[in-house]
């Protein structure tokens, strides 16, 4: 990190120097969220100097966390990029590349720095590259238990390739691609990314073809691992485990008009995914185990569009298939029984999963100031996996809504939506089979929107929700799970505009929630739980240009606890406060069945100040929690009235919350 910071402000102050094409900008804040702290910074700048154009780019976060022992836990990270380079003739430009990534947390710094030749041949850039790469973390523990940090460095080598979009024998193509290999030894880092697209079109047909793929390998040391040992010489082993993945995926898709009014399309995806674990430097008669990983998915889709000039009709098939594999590589070479079990261990995660999709929508007008719109969707899934994993299941899934949407001036506009889901799933074997049911959904969400003038708006939505959870059958023995959830929501949202840039704004919220068990047969349910919920916040805004904003914001919260614990201060037969020698209160608690009651509210505030190049935004609020409780159930007799006045007294909390953020650019 010090080489990034160094390299850093050595070449801001070189930017800082008088130059043409400069450009500087900065961006930072400091935000608290109830036990988190977070500093962050941005320094970016770009300078041409002696025919070099030079760009700088710095991001720096830090997060504080405030564990329960009131101690700081810090996680830093910081991101360095540095890009240079000077035309060489009219087809190749020289070039640098600079990187130094560091983390607090693992203790890692990752630096490299790559130089090369950038060249223009016909129309594509082709830029080789060499330079030096340099990774430093913990490596393996030593006898005290500590990591020491290991530094590895090595040559470095990559390059890129980018043809733009152009014409080629009647198809538009692109590519790009770009790859890089260090050899940091005893490890190896390597990433390459590539990306191309061919496009024609054929009257009214045009078809595409996309491919995309990506190799990776990233090699770590095991701190902690068993391999790690002294061999005959008394040399202590460095195990690494080495992993790889190729990835390759590959669409082709068609879209076609089909006369005025209609519009085809479709394709099919193709995607494969390899990974290998690899153990590296293990000393000689050591166990390990190697391990290969496999996805191959297959997609297609089909859709068909008929627009009019006021109806829209879609619709729409989707299906495709997904394998995963999992192997172990050196089984030869590794006892039968712990073989076997690992193999099991790796193939009980194994599954094929096919899934076809229907869907279809629709829009269309009843009169000039009434639509009509629904739209529906079927999915079916088949999860198989082998006879040791006993998740197999199969799928099915149900979605609907039908939405009125009537408007009857400019002013006045309401609409109401009915949505209902059905969703089924069947465990194939036996050891869960007692999961398998039934939940469906039903929730009409009316809402009106009214703006009498342009200087005010009102948003109400409304929604009731209705969800019942049906298990397919009940072992015998058991009880029932059938389950029933059940909510009224209101949503308002209000705005004045004044004059003058002094504006009101407003938000209220109200949820109540019913759980219960769910008696199908006789459509009744016995009540478990209710949660109520209500919020509120109100702002009053002020100006035009420099922004400031005070407000109030609420938020009360009643929920059912089936051990709700109060603490109170004891107290002896004649009532009053016990203590210890140093005058410390004592204090005992109960646990009973009761209500948990979360009030808070506080001030808000916020101010937002553009300057000539830059911005400076400040929010700011002020939370005051108090925690009580209602409980349920007998209380002794000698303390019931100081136990009852504890809980409705409650706990009192103040929660500080702070953010500031300022940009500006130079």
């Amino acid at each position: 990190m010090r080489g990034g910071f160094i390299l850093l402000f050595g070449l801001t102050a070189f930017l800082a120097t008088p130059a043409s094409a400069q450009s500087l900008s900065y961006d930072g804040g400091f935000e608290r969220a109830v036990n988190r702290y977070r500093w962050s910074a941005g320094l970016a700048g770009s300078q041409r100097i002696s025919g070099w154009d030079l760009a700088v780019d710095n991001r720096y976060r830090s997060d504080a966390f405030l564990l329960f022992d009131d101690r700081l836990s810090f996680r830093d990270v910081n991101s360095f990029r540095l890009d240079a380079s000077r035309p060489l003739s009219s087809r190749a430009d020289v070039m640098a590349r600079g990187r130094s990534d560091w983390f607090s947390l693992s203790r890692v710094l990752s630096q490299s720095l790559y130089s090369g030749v950038a060249f223009q041949v016909s129309g594509a850039r082709l830029v080789p590259m060499l330079g030096l790469a340099m990774d430093r973390r913990p490596g393996i523990r030593t006898g005290d238990g500590l990591a020491p940090l290991r530094t590895d460095a090595g040559p470095a080598l990559g390059a890129e390739l980018a043809v733009p979009r152009r014409d080629a024998g009647g198809y538009t193509v692109e590519l790009m691609g770009s790859g890089y290999r260090e050899q940091i030894s005893p490890r190896t880092g390597s990433a390459a990314r590539f990306a191309a697209s061919a496009e024609r079109t054929f009257e009214q047909t045009t078809l595409q073809l996309e491919l995309d793929g990506g190799h990776a390998r990233r090699d770590a040391y095991q701190s902690a691992s068993f391999l790690n040992r002294e061999d005959a010489a008394g040399r202590q082993s460095e195990t690494v485990e080495s992993t790889r993945s190729d990835t390759l995926g590959a669409r082709l898709s068609v879209l076609s008009r089909l006369g005025r009014i209609a519009r085809l399309s479709g394709g099919i995806s193709l995607n494969a995914n390899n990974r290998a674990v690899r153990t590296l430097r293990a000393p000689e008669e050591a166990l390990f185990f190697d391990s290969d990983f496999s996805r191959r998915t297959l997609d297609g889709d089909l859709g068909l569009v008929l627009e009019g000039s006021r109806h829209e009709l879609r619709l729409g098939v989707q299906g495709g298939a997904e394998i995963e594999r999992r192997t172990l590589t050196n089984e030869t070479d590794l006892p039968a029984t712990q073989a076997a079990q690992k193999r099991d261990l790796l193939r009980q995660a194994d599954y094929d999963r096919g899934y076809l999709t229907i869907q279809g929508a629709i829009r269309f007008p009843l009169t000039a100031r009434t639509v009509l719109a629904a739209d529906g969707s079927a999915n079916a899934i088949r999860h198989d996996t082998p006879i040791i994993n006993p998740d197999d299941r199969d799928e099915l899934f149900y979605n609907g809504r039908v939405a009125l949407l009537y408007r009857p001036s400019r002013a006045l506009e309401a609409d109401v939506q009915l949505f209902g889901t059905y969703y089924h799933t069947v465990y194939l074997k036996s050891a869960r089979s007692a999961e398998n049911n039934v939940q469906k959904g039903l929730r009409l969400r009316p809402g009106v929107r009214w703006r009498p003038s342009p200087a005010t708006r009102m948003s109400l939505n409304s929604e009731v929700r209705a969800t019942y959870t049906v298990d397919d059958f009940v072992l015998p023995g058991r009880r029932p799970t059938d389950q029933a959830a059940r909510e009224l929501r209101h949503d308002l949202e209000l705005e004045h505009d004044f004059g003058d840039g002094l504006r009101l704004l407003g938000e209220a919220r109200l949820s109540d929630l019913r759980l219960g068990r769910f008696l199908d047969e006789g459509f009744a349910e016995i009540p478990i739980d209710t949660l109520k919920t209500y919020g509120g916040w109100v702002r009053v805004q002020s100006g035009t240009r420099v922004t400031a904003e005070v407000g109030v914001r609420v938020f009360i919260r009643t929920d059912y606890d089936r051990n709700a614990t109060v603490r109170y201060q004891r107290r002896d037969d004649e009532g009053r406060l016990l203590s210890d020698a140093e005058g410390n209160a004592l204090t005992s608690s109960i646990s009973r069945p009761g209500r948990t009651r979360i009030a808070q509210i506080g001030p808000t505030c916020a101010l937002v100040w553009p300057m000539r190049n830059g911005l400076l935004r400040f929010e700011g609020w002020y939370t005051v929690q108090r925690i009580s409780h209602t409980l349920y159930g007998d209380l002794p007799d000698a303390t019931a009235t100081f136990i009852q006045d504890a809980a409705r007294s409650g706990t009192r909390t103040v929660i500080p919350n702070l953010a500031v953020s300022m940009s500006w650019r130079l």
